[in-house]
């Protein structure tokens, strides 16, 4: 069951920020925040009995689905995907890290 699979991507996703700044330099840094967006994401999609690893799904979903009921904000998929071509400072990926998991544990909370 895909929703078993939720706690689970949380837990990583935590795992990942607390253990990214603490990496031996910041591609690593920020290779370890974009991780823990990317489970936070997957907690995400879970939530709502959607599995993909694929990109252009994986923002298909978010774009048409949470933002489109407003329950997440555009920034945070372009926060996501600035990660993923590794921009942006280690810090900046810590918060947008954080952000992610946030507003996903508030998602799925309600």
């Amino acid at each position: 069951d895909v929703l078993k699979l939720v706690p689970k991507d949380l837990e990583k996703a935590e795992k990942l920020l607390k253990e990214a700044p603490g990496k031996k330099d910041a591609l690593e840094q920020v290779n370890n925040a974009y991780m823990s967006m990317y489970c936070s994401v997957q907690a995400l999609l879970h939530s709502i009995q959607y599995k993909t690893t694929h990109m252009r799904c994986i923002v298909t979903v978010l774009e048409d689905y949470f933002i489109k009921k407003e329950m997440l904000e555009r920034d945070l998929i372009d926060r996501f995907l600035r990660s993923q071509r590794v921009e942006g400072t280690p810090e900046e990926n810590f918060q947008s890290a954080e952000a992610w998991l946030n507003a996903v544990k508030g998602i799925i909370n309600k």
